[in-house]
């Protein structure tokens, strides 16, 4: 066999299958979106993607799926509504655990009260949470102890009170400094 003849063979052989170019362009492409993607969720604006599902909920989502369970309304220094909302109430293990996992739209006058049967630090997180919130801390008084804003979906960090609280409310993200709601303010709600 002639050199020039075995030179074409050898570098026919190299030549990759059609198949093993389309897997490889795949794998890469693949591997790119799961960067891209990981990165855009990481550092995501709350405020955006709280309009975004705003904007999409009106176009197409009927009313969200809470429970009136109680009217909770949210009071100034002198005692005055400041802001109500309805809220549904999670008070068993399996309620509390569940939270608003998987709930994809909240309007701006829903909110979840979460009802503990005693008083002591807590720490929530967002896994599975699509919606961004405001996590709210209040003790046995009815004050609020600790707000956490504008939490990050998906998370799965710790969001803990800075003091013990029985009673845990999530709203929308943005909801305290749209209503001035702060820590030392104080809740009341009543089952309807």
């Amino acid at each position: 066999m002639s050199k020039q003849k075995h030179t074409a063979q050898k570098n026919k052989r190299r030549i990759p299958s059609p198949l093993v170019i389309i897997g490889g362009t795949i794998l890469v492409l693949a591997a790119g979106f799961y960067l891209i993607s990981g990165y855009v969720i990481d550092n995501r604006d709350p405020e955006a993607v709280r309009t975004l599902a705003e904007q999409a909920g009106e176009q197409t989502a009927p009313k969200s799926l809470f429970r009136d369970d109680a009217a909770l309304t949210f009071r100034d220094e002198n005692g005055s509504n400041l802001v109500s909302v309805n809220v549904e109430i999670a008070e068993t293990e399996e309620a509390r655990t569940q939270g608003l996992m998987g709930r994809d739209r909240m309007a701006e006058e829903e909110g979840m009260l979460f009802i503990f049967p005693d008083q002591q630090f807590r720490s929530f997180w967002m896994a599975n949470t699509p919606l961004p919130l405001d996590i709210l801390f209040v003790n046995e008084a009815g004050t609020i102890v600790t707000i956490q804003r504008n939490t990050v979906p998906y998370s799965e960090e710790s969001i803990p009170s800075t003091a013990p609280a029985r009673y845990v409310i999530e709203v929308n993200a943005g909801f305290c400094d749209r209503h001035g709601i702060r820590e030392g303010l104080n809740v009341h709600w009543v089952r309807m």
